[in-house]
C-alpha cells in the first residue's frame, strides 16, 4: 500500500533561498529545506546520518547534492540517501508547490492519523 501524506504549508517559496537550507517544525520534528538552482525544493529530518551527529541545515547545495558540514559526507536530497563511499540514509518528506506556497507531506498511518 502508498503512503499517502498530510500535506502542511510551510511558508511561501520566496522564504527559501536557493542553494541555502531553512529549518522548518512540523509534527515535533526538525525539518531541513533546500532549494537548489534549478528550482526543485526537498526536505530532509535535519539530522546528520554520521557518527558526530549534528545537524545539516547548514550544509552545501551543488546540483542535488548536499555537503554535510559535519562528516563531509555527500547526501542525495530527492531521497536522503549517503552517497558511497559512505553509507547511511536521512528521512526524506515529499514536498508540493502550489500557487507559490510550499508544503511538505507528513505520512500518513492505515488508520488515517498522522505519523510521529
Amino acid at each position: 500500500m502508498a503512503n499517502s501524506y498530510d500535506y502542511r504549508s510551510v511558508g511561501p517559496v520566496d522564504q527559501f533561498p536557493q542553494r541555502m537550507g531553512r529549518v522548518v517544525r512540523m509534527e515535533g520534528q526538525e525539518i531541513a529545506v533546500f532549494h537548489t538552482t534549478d528550482g526543485k525544493l526537498y526536505a530532509l529530518e535535519n539530522r546528520s546520518p554520521g557518527p558526530k551527529g549534528g545537524t545539516i541545515v547548514e550544509g552545501i547545495v551543488s546540483g542535488e547534492v548536499l555537503f554535510d558540514p559535519i562528516c563531509d559526507w555527500k547526501i542525495n536530497l530527492a531521497d536522503g540517501q549517503v552517497l558511497a563511499p559512505d553509507s547511511g540514509q536521512v528521512r526524506s518528506y515529499p514536498v508540493k508547490v502550489e500557487d507559490g506556497q510550499v508544503s511538505i507531506g507528513v505520512p500518513e498511518k492505515a488508520d488515517g492519523k498522522r505519523e510521529g
